[in-house]
């Protein structure tokens, strides 16, 4: 009886794998800086608050949940529309929004680990000014965004 169930978890297993294939990549980048933000705000809180947070985690693993069911969910439509070219397309747009913002907390995460009056840390200002002030111009509707988050909050 285990072994029948065995093999039908891995024929399930083995029938999703293929069936998102063409989003794995996605899928692995964006676990891939998910987990590059989790680590350097965790080394920032060792160095500056209190450390390991369970609260901090498991919102990282909610994060990392719900990125990755918003490519399968985006795949899947395109997939049942006929369209599966157009849904790799718009999941290349969303998921270059999600590592602009992922990155900037990354490198403000950096900026608090690292000395100033460093050359790596002048290296992690510039990148940031690169990525939060020029990036920004080549994702679609992002900076129109952000301009209106800014002027909402003001």
């Amino acid at each position: 009886m285990i072994d029948q169930i065995k093999a039908v978890l891995l024929m399930v297993y083995s029938a999703l794998s293929g069936f998102f294939l063409p989003i794995h990549d996605f899928i692995v980048a964006i676990m891939i800086l998910l987990g590059v933000n989790f680590l350097s705000g965790w080394i920032e809180d060792c160095l500056h608050a209190d450390g390991w947070k369970w609260r901090k985690a498991f919102k990282a693993m909610r994060e990392c949940c719900v990125l990755c069911g918003i490519g399968a969910f985006v795949f899947v439509m395109g997939h049942f529309m006929h369209r599966p070219n157009s849904a790799v397309q718009c999941l290349t747009a969303i998921y270059a929004a999600a590592i602009w913002f992922y990155c900037i907390n990354i490198l403000v995460n950096w900026k608090k680990i690292v000395q100033k009056e460093t050359t790596l840390y002048r290296f992690i200002n510039f990148l940031y000014f690169v990525i939060s002030m020029k990036f920004v111009e080549k994702i679609p509707y992002l900076s129109e965004f952000i301009a209106i988050e800014k002027n909402e909050n003001d």
